[in-house]
């Protein structure tokens, strides 16, 4: 035990314990503002579509889409396999009755940073593998979930248990946050 104690003692150790202290109050400070913000993009994507020449009104929301529903079976997803994938397996590409569903994918596509905004099959952004499309309507959450990293993020479905890396690149894939930022975040992937 007390090899612990001496090692604890450390300048090095102690670095280490700043370190992750830094980390954590950077995390809460981020937190409210990017819930405040996915929460905007959210709203932002709404009247982007109802915009659109068959635009879908707001008060329309949809929770019978699942995200294998929407996407196409594609291994450059991050869902799909080469072939059958497990992903598809069960759930079919299919048209959502309010056509609401794909139209909120196509936006989280253009709004992710480093996307082919012009051809949504072979998208290589969002993380679709992380959000649940039935979601989308209700909780922006979700939207937010599609600009995580893949690994670790599934069951994260609030802000306040995703850490201080899914925060952050929340903030760095989703173009959104841009105009909260003077300098480019694009060089900082």
């Amino acid at each position: 035990m007390s090899d612990y104690k001496d090692i604890i003692r450390k300048p090095e150790t102690l670095n280490w314990f700043k370190a992750a202290l830094g980390m954590k109050i950077t995390r809460d400070c981020l937190l409210d503002i990017v819930k405040v913000v996915i929460k905007e993009c959210y709203d932002n994507i709404r009247i982007e579509i109802e915009k659109q020449r068959d635009g879908v009104l707001r008060s329309i929301v949809c929770n019978t889409c699942s995200t294998a529903n929407v996407l196409h079976c594609n291994p450059e997803n991050k869902c799909c396999n080469h072939g059958k994938c497990v992903f598809h397996k069960t759930d079919k590409t299919k048209k959502c009755p309010y056509n609401l569903c794909h139209k909120i994918c196509e936006q989280i596509v253009k709004q992710h940073r480093f996307c082919n905004h012009n051809r949504l099959e072979s998208c290589k952004g969002p993380t679709w593998i992380n959000t649940d499309a039935t979601l989308w309507c209700y909780d922006p959450w979700q939207i937010a979930k599609c600009y995580l990293s893949k690994d670790g993020y599934t069951d994260k479905n609030s802000a306040e248990e995703t850490d201080f890396a899914g925060i952050i690149n929340v903030i760095i894939n989703c173009e959104y946050f841009q105009k909260y930022f003077k300098d480019d975040l694009t060089p900082f992937n």
